[in-house]
C-alpha cells in the first residue's frame, strides 16, 4: 500500500489479549512510529490466561495475572482506547465502538478472541465453576476454602469448528487446563486431607483424553493420571450441572461435590455479523493469517478459524506473521516467519512439579514429547513473570529454540535405536 506524505497509516488492533499485545509489540520493533496502532479492548487489563489456575487452586492473586493495556500502549507510544465492539464495516474499513466512536484503518488485526459462553451449560450458574477468565478463577478458589470433599468431575464442552478452510478437527478447544486442574486439585486435595474422599472424574466428549498429541504423549499422560489416581470418561459430553451431580446427553449421571468445566467456545456475534466468519462465526484465514476476503484484514488467536486447539502459543506465532506481513506491506525491512504448529502445553502439579506436553502429531510431525520435573515448572513461572514485568513481550526466543532442538534430538536418537 502506497503512502502520503501527510498520511500515517493506521493499523487498528481489536483485542488486548496475547495475540493482540504481541503484534502490537511486533509493529512497535518494525515500525516504530511510521504508522499510527490502536488498540481496542472492552477491558483495562490485559489477561495471562495459562496463570488462572495458579489463581484457582493457589490462591494466587488475581492481580498477578492482569496488566494495565493502558500503561502497555503507552510503553509503545501507540493508542490504546477501552471500548467494546459495536460493528465492523469490512467494505468502508470503518470499526463502530460501542462508546459511540469510529474508526477508520488501512489495515485491521482481529484478535478479540472468543466468548466463554458459560449459559450453554444449565445449571453453570448456580453449581458449576471454571478457570477461564478472572471472575471465575478467584470464584473457585473460594469454594474450595469451604470444600469439605466428595467427588470432583471436570471437562470441557465440545468445539465447533468451521468448514471452509482446512484445520485440525477436534472434540474440545483445549484440554490442557483440564489437565492442570486435576494435578493441582489432587496436590490441594492431599494437603487438606480430603484426596481419600474425593475422587476426581476426567470427562471428555472425545474418544480419548487429549487427542490432539500422539501415542508417546498418551503413553506418559495414562501413567500420570494412574500415579494420581484420576479417572477419565470417554465419550462424554456434559448436559447440564446439578448441585450433587452432573447429566451427561446420552442420560447417564455422575455424582458431583464440585464442577469444573472448560465452556462453550463461541464465536463474537459481530465478526458474524460484518460477514467475516465461517459458518460457526470463526475467521478463515490463510496461513499468513490475512482474511480470505479482505486482503486488508488479518486475524490472530482464538478467534480465528485456523487456531485449533485454542492456544497461546499458537496465538502468539499467529500474531507475529500477522504483524510481519502489515509491516512488509507498509515497507517495513522484515521476515515472515513460516506458520509452523506446535502443541506446547505446561500443567502445573504441584511447587516445583510441572509436565510440559510439546507435541506436532495434530500437525502431522513427528514430535510427540513430555518432560516432567522442576525445569517445566520454572520455564512457566518465568514466562509469567518475564511477560507480566514486561508488560507483554514474549521472552527471547532461544529457549523455544533449544527446547525444539532438544525434542527434535531426542526424537532422532529413540529412531536409530
Amino acid at each position: 500500500m502506497k503512502t502520503t506524505r501527510n498520511h500515517r497509516p493506521r493499523v487498528l488492533i481489536l483485542g488486548g489479549g496475547f495475540a493482540g499485545i504481541t503484534a502490537m509489540q511486533n509493529l512497535k520493533k518494525s515500525m516504530g512510529d511510521k504508522i499510527d496502532v490502536v488498540i481496542c479492548d472492552n477491558r483495562e487489563t490485559s489477561l495471562n490466561k495459562p496463570r488462572l489456575p495458579e489463581v484457582a487452586m493457589d490462591g494466587e492473586p488475581v492481580k498477578h495475572v492482569r496488566f494495565s493495556l493502558q500503561a502497555a500502549a503507552d510503553a509503545s507510544g501507540y493508542t490504546f482506547l477501552r471500548a467494546g465492539i459495536e460493528k465492523i464495516e469490512p467494505k468502508g474499513r470503518r470499526v463502530y465502538l460501542d462508546n459511540g466512536k469510529r474508526l477508520s484503518y488501512d489495515y485491521l488485526l482481529i484478535a478479540v478472541g472468543v466468548n466463554k459462553n458459560y449459559a450453554a451449560t444449565p445449571g453453570f450458574g448456580e453449581y458449576g465453576y471454571s478457570v477461564c477468565d478472572d471472575i471465575h478463577a478467584p470464584r473457585l478458589w473460594e469454594r474450595l476454602q469451604h470444600f469439605e470433599g466428595g467427588p470432583i468431575v471436570t471437562g470441557a464442552v465440545p468445539y465447533k469448528a468451521g468448514t471452509r478452510i482446512k484445520a485440525p478437527k477436534l472434540m474440545t478447544p483445549c484440554e490442557g487446563p483440564v489437565g492442570e486442574i486435576i494435578f493441582m486439585l489432587d496436590y490441594y486435595l492431599k494437603n487438606k486431607g480430603l484426596r481419600q474422599k474425593s475422587p476426581i472424574t476426567v470427562f471428555t466428549p472425545a474418544d480419548i483424553f487429549f487427542e490432539d498429541v500422539g501415542a508417546n504423549v498418551h503413553k506418559d499422560a495414562e501413567a500420570l493420571l494412574k500415579q494420581h489416581d484420576i479417572r477419565v470418561v470417554t465419550n462424554k459430553t456434559i448436559s447440564c450441572i446439578k448441585r450433587d451431580h452432573v447429566v451427561f446427553k446420552d442420560g447417564s449421571t455422575m455424582e458431583s461435590a464440585l464442577t469444573i468445566i472448560i465452556p462453550e467456545y463461541k464465536a463474537h456475534s459481530f465478526i458474524q455479523n460484518a460477514g467475516l466468519g465461517d459458518d460457526e462465526g470463526f475467521i478463515p484465514t490463510d496461513k499468513q493469517m490475512r482474511h480470505l476476503d479482505y486482503p486488508e484484514i488479518f486475524a490472530a488467536g482464538d478467534a480465528t478459524a485456523l487456531s485449533v486447539p485454542k492456544l497461546g502459543h499458537l496465538a502468539v506465532m499467529q500474531a507475529e506473521i500477522a504483524a510481519s506481513m502489515i509491516a512488509g506491506e507498509l515497507g517495513g525491512n522484515v521476515k515472515i516467519p513460516e506458520y509452523k504448529p506446535a502443541i506446547l502445553c505446561i500443567m502445573n502439579r504441584g511447587p516445583l512439579e510441572a509436565t510440559m506436553i510439546y507435541s506436532t502429531y495434530l500437525f502431522g510431525g513427528k514430535i510427540d514429547k513430555t518432560l516432567d520435573g522442576p525445569i517445566p515448572f520454572l520455564m512457566k513461572w518465568s514466562f509469567d513473570f518475564y511477560y507480566n514485568y514486561t508488560l507483554g513481550h514474549m521472552p527471547p526466543k532461544m529457549g523455544e529454540k533449544l527446547l525444539e532442538k532438544h525434542f527434535e534430538t531426542s526424537k532422532q536418537v529413540e529412531d536409530s535405536i
